[in-house]
């Protein structure tokens, strides 16, 4: 029986190929689309999960009273609160070899020498701690001796290729030698961590406070035991805040504990050294791959119903003959599940040819296998489902049909008004307006971030950076470079957006005093010649400035200044820091030096020093070419003995959104698709609509009615179902965004003219579907119409 019923089903859907490929077409492209959003969901919920231990890894993150969260602690806080908390069964450390803004540090080897991002000095127990594999080298001796150090398989393949590696020396910043002692897999692509180079240094990680009088932050991750409690655990660390020597610094810290899973999507910070998500972004994701297959499912019913209209004598006589209600309900269950599963293959297809975009654009690497557990659990069981899903309530309505009316008829009776269709027409519609208005408001802020004015004038300006064992040639390499032709600046400096050096001020000498005001800033080196070269606005100057700042000089934002009052008596009074007494000698505008997502911290710029010279800012006129860059890096290497490098800082702002970025274009392309599928609904309803009001129109024509007030009849229902669908998708769609709108702290005002455009584009896609039926329905001879009764 059901061999017959598929020939049937086969034979019909080949006869109306205009129903069938309209019906496939909505279904294919719904559950592509929700296809391809559940693998990006399931990979982001996979994170960090192959780590056999991942469930009792945490990461040490630092909650300071002042400047919030951080990702680092102290170099070797760990080695003095571990020992003392039992359930802490081990620890591995990680810091970035380059303080550089994205991470990369000068790897030579071979007679290669190249820039690598990636780099870190750990532990020796990483690859015992995590569960990352090394394709040579033993996880327990790997890192048994100084000086040693891990590669990846694709390092490897970039400066040995197929030659042995193991032994061989690699150079890091020219002048630290480490030898290979292990090559490692490169690391999952849904792991947190991502190195391509890992170095063991036996005294890296005792600090020297007591010579140094500072201490360098680094990751710390604890490997806990799982019956603890991990509150506690935080608590018993923050109690150990009185062991190290450099207590003193410790107390405004506050430390807590990051699940390691959580990490990715979680985290209660923003800045991290590895790539990270929200978890608002794959509510939305999530929100839109259940909207893409509603409405997907919704459009099929639509259109099975609308095209009974043309199937009402086949029914009757089915049921004339014999048929029952259960064979009619079975046969139209049995063809919407032909449907979805022919669809869900073809999906596969579509997204085997998809997904390699889908990983270029967001840094993935999802996988999509036709013999797996997950292609027959997507195509047969889902499918079932869906097909059971979707074809319910047509077979409900087909066998319900009375046979009399249909045998004699070629249209429903009278009296029903749909208005179940319409109902599910307009949750469409309702669904796509909520889609519409947040691809508008991501849109929205999108152009905000690139628009907003930074407090500096990122265009044209070019940063070469530098490296700590050349500092000595720096103001050479400056003067040279402004001899060129096409530089109109130079200035060297700290400043490197993405990258905030902070410090702590104060208004009273003794920051110990009850009514001292104290701050958080963000510390900014520059020469005679930055605040000219990037392009900051001064507010007030000392007569006494010449443009050169001397030792405890400094400049501050505006923000500061008014927090401080520091004009309060006509003069700028002095402030204070760790090295004592500073004198203000000009106020400007705030400028950030982080995303919008971070709140702009009061500035303070201080005079250039080795430490603080991290790069030559460079600004070239807005007509030269390459060839002047080029020209600059000939004498960077010149100077340096090492290979040019640099980055447009416009382009380094954009970089911080790539993210946004990556993913704003797949929620306007699966958007697109869902308003798609709901105008393929609404073609549905005008076929049926249109047909159940042919004698109507027909007879108002006859009447004298015009063709603007049939098209009118026939349209202001579809216009009404528009603004309703935006009436209540407004709220909804705010409602939605609001969490995602959270994560900026700068961020456009959501006005009523996004809406109004919202609806008005959504109402004209609409009545360019409506207006051609109701055209051809209003074009109809009324002689011809009426005759067919």
């Amino acid at each position: 029986m059901i061999k017959y019923n598929l020939k049937l089903i086969l034979r019909k859907l080949r006869r109306e190929k205009i129903f069938t490929i309209v019906n496939l077409l909505g279904l294919v492209l719904g559950l592509s689309a929700f296809l391809a959003i559940a693998l990006y969901v399931e990979d982001e919920l996979s994170f960090d999960k192959f780590h056999e231990d991942s469930e009792s890894i945490y990461r040490v993150v630092n909650n300071n009273e002042n400047w919030g969260y951080s990702i680092t602690s102290p170099i070797d806080y760990v080695n003095f609160y571990a020992p003392t908390i039992p359930s802490i069964a081990d620890y591995n450390r990680l810091s970035s070899i380059n303080t550089r803004r994205d991470g990369a540090v000068l790897v030579e080897a071979n007679g290669k020498t190249i820039y690598q991002k990636g780099a870190f000095r750990t532990d020796p127990n990483f690859f015992q701690f995590y569960g990352f594999q090394l394709m040579d080298g033993n996880p327990s001796s790997v890192f048994s001796s100084s000086e040693s150090v891990v590669i990846s398989t694709s390092l490897k393949e970039k400066f040995f290729g197929d030659s042995v590696a193991i032994g061989k020396e690699i150079v890091l910043n020219m002048t630290e030698r480490y030898i290979i002692s292990g090559i490692a897999q490169d690391p999952p692509k849904n792991s947190t961590i991502q190195f391509q180079l890992l170095a063991f240094e036996e005294a890296f990680f005792k600090n020297d406070f007591e010579n140094q009088s500072g201490f360098l932050g680094v990751h710390t991750y604890l490997k806990v035991s799982e019956e603890q409690n991990i509150e506690v655990v935080a608590q018993q660390i923050n109690e150990s805040k009185d062991l190290p020597p450099y207590t003193d610094f410790l107390k405004e810290d506050h430390y807590e504990l990051v699940p390691f899973t959580e990490q990715r999507l979680f985290a209660p910070y923003e800045r991290d050294i590895f790539s990270k998500n929200d978890y608002q972004t794959v509510v939305i994701f999530i929100g839109i791959g259940l909207s893409i297959l509603i409405l997907a499912m919704i459009n099929y019913v639509n259109l099975v119903t609308a095209m009974a209209t043309k199937r009402v004598k086949e029914i009757g006589l089915r049921k004339v003959v014999g048929a029952s209600r259960r064979q009619l309900i079975s046969l139209q269950i049995l063809e919407a599940i032909v449907m979805t599963i022919f669809a869900f293959v073809i999906a596969f297809a579509i997204n085997e040819r998809f997904i390699p975009i889908l990983n270029e654009m967001l840094n993935k690497d999802i996988q999509l296998n036709y013999f797996s557990d997950v292609f027959f659990i997507w195509v047969f069981v889902f499918g079932i489902a869906l097909g059971l899903l979707a074809g319910f309530y047509p077979a409900l309505m087909i066998s319900n049909f009375k046979a009399i009316n249909l045998v004699t008829r070629n249209t429903f009776a009278s009296g029903k008004k749909g208005y179940l269709r319409k109902f599910l027409v307009f949750f469409q519609f309702t669904i796509s307006a909520i889609l519409l208005i947040v691809v508008s408001i991501i849109s929205a802020q999108m152009d905000y971030l690139k628009n907003k004015d930074l407090g500096f004038q990122p265009e044209y300006l070019v940063s070469f950076p530098f490296y700590k064992d050349s500092t000595q040639s720096y103001q050479t390499f400056k003067n040279r470079v402004l001899n060129i032709s096409g530089v109109e600046g130079a200035s060297i400096n700290g400043f490197q957006m993405g990258l905030r050096t902070e410090s702590g001020i104060y208004d009273k000498e003794n920051r110990k005093d009850e009514d001292v005001i104290s701050s958080s800033i963000t510390v900014v080196y520059g020469d005679t010649d930055f605040i000219e070269t990037v392009g900051v606005s001064f507010i007030w100057k000392a007569e006494s400035y010449n443009g050169e700042l001397k030792d405890n000089q400094i400049i501050v934002g505006q923000s500061l200044a008014e927090k401080f009052k520091l004009f309060e008596d006509g003069t700028p009074k002095p402030l204070y820091n760790f090295n004592g007494k500073l004198e203000v000698v000009g106020v400007v505008s705030d400028f950030h030096v982080e995303s919008l997502k971070s709140e702009i911290q009061p500035t303070v710029v201080f005079p250039i020093s080795d430490w603080g010279s991290r790069n030559l800012t460079v600004k070239v006129n807005s007509n030269v070419g390459r060839e002047t860059l080029d020209e600059v890096g000939e004498i960077y290497q010149d100077i340096f003995q090492r290979p040019s490098e640099f980055y447009f800082l416009d382009q380094q702002i954009e970089d911080f959104y790539q993210k946004e970025q990556g993913q704003f274009r797949l929620f306007s392309s699966f958007t697109s698709l869902a308003i798609f599928i709901s105008l393929l609904g609404l073609v549905a309803l005008t076929v049926y609509s249109v047909e159940l009001k042919r004698k109507e129109v027909s007879i108002r024509k006859v009447l004298g009615a015009s063709i603007r007030s049939l098209l009118f009849l026939l349209n202001k229902e579809y216009s009404l179902l528009v603004v309703l669908s935006f009436l209540i998708a407004i709220p909804a769609g705010l409602y939605a965004m609001q969490n995602w709108l959270d994560q900026f702290v700068y961020r456009v005002e959501v006005g009523p003219l996004l809406f109004i455009s919202a609806m008005a584009l959504f109402l004209i896609m609409t009545w360019s579907v409506t207006i051609i039926q109701s055209l051809k329905v209003s074009g109809e001879n009324p002689a011809d119409v009426l005759r067919e009764e």
